[in-house]
């Protein structure tokens, strides 16, 4: 953004921060890369089963500038947490509906990670806003099975700005570089803050609710690995094909096209007594397919 452009946002700060703190954000989405060591210890004695699975899911993680040129503090949800926890909703796409609830939250709490277990190619750690989440197969049962099969990774927060600040990397505005000067050092893209010449740094906000979404686009959401869906298609094929039924066919397609999606691969075949004599070509063609 060009000096001119920031001196009008300067100029406008006040109103530029009514506007912020009277929207409902929807923030960049959260990808974890290695799950297993960002589970908590409250967790370890929960045990799933058929109709609830417990599972620990990032919302956040701090330091990093967004999409929305914010960066958030640590701390930024500390203080919502402790006055509103029991209020703090698991939904799926950010939908304030009674039926997006997918999940009863048992804890939500911020901790130290490291980058890399965000998926980011950096040295050093972050803070990581967590929750434990109950999902009941009742509320949904698609978003239910996917968490169960490891199919849901990334996660959003829904947010309302309480306390914001400008930060301008140009010391000829005293206030705003004072502002830069203060949390630059906090910032783990900085290369991105200097080059857009302002960041808003984010030091408090109400936590509102965690949604499972879709997989994002920025550094923290890198695409699905489509590796171990693959080799479970393979195994599927195999199996089918020592009993190419026409159930067996359907069941092929169905997940052939599961993972073409994004969605996880079902490797249990339906259970039929009596397979068909011939297999059906368009099967003999889809098995083919790299």
């Amino acid at each position: 953004m060009s000096k001119a452009d920031i001196k009008k946002m300067i100029a406008n700060k006040k109103q530029l921060i009514k506007l912020k703190k009277a929207t409902l954000k929807k923030c960049d989405v959260i990808e974890l890369s290695s799950a297993a060591e960002i589970t908590s210890k409250g967790m370890t004695d929960k045990n799933d089963n058929e109709n609830e699975i417990y599972r620990t899911i990032v919302g956040n993680t701090y330091g990093f500038m967004d999409s929305h040129q914010d960066v958030h503090i640590k701390g930024i949800f500390t203080k919502s947490i402790q006055e509103n926890k029991e209020n703090i909703l698991h939904l799926h796409d950010h939908v304030h509906q009674l039926s997006a609830k997918v999940g009863t939250p048992l804890d939500t709490y911020e901790k130290e990670v490291s980058w890399s277990d965000v998926g980011l190619n950096k040295s050093g750690t972050t803070t990581a806003l967590l929750m434990d989440s109950k999902i009941e197969r009742s509320r949904n049962k698609n978003i239910f099975l996917d968490y169960k099969n490891g199919a849901i990774k990334q996660h959003s927060v829904g947010m309302q700005y309480v306390k914001i600040e400008l930060a301008v990397n140009n010391p000829e505005e005293k206030e705003e570089f004072a502002t830069w000067e203060k949390y630059k050092n906090e910032v783990i893209n900085l290369d991105l803050a200097e080059e857009t010449g302002y960041f808003w740094a984010v030091t408090e906000a109400k936590l509102i609710e965690i949604s499972c979404v879709i997989r994002g686009s920025n550094e923290l959401t890198p695409t699905l690995d489509s590796s171990k869906g693959l080799e479970e298609l393979t195994e599927l094929n195999e199996k089918a094909l020592d009993n190419p039924t026409k159930e067996n066919l359907l069941h092929f397609c169905n997940q052939f096209k599961a993972l073409q999606e994004g969605e996880a691969v079902d490797k249990t075949l339906p259970k039929v007594e009596k397979p068909q004599k011939k297999s059906n070509p368009l099967f003999n063609h889809l098995t083919q397919l790299k």
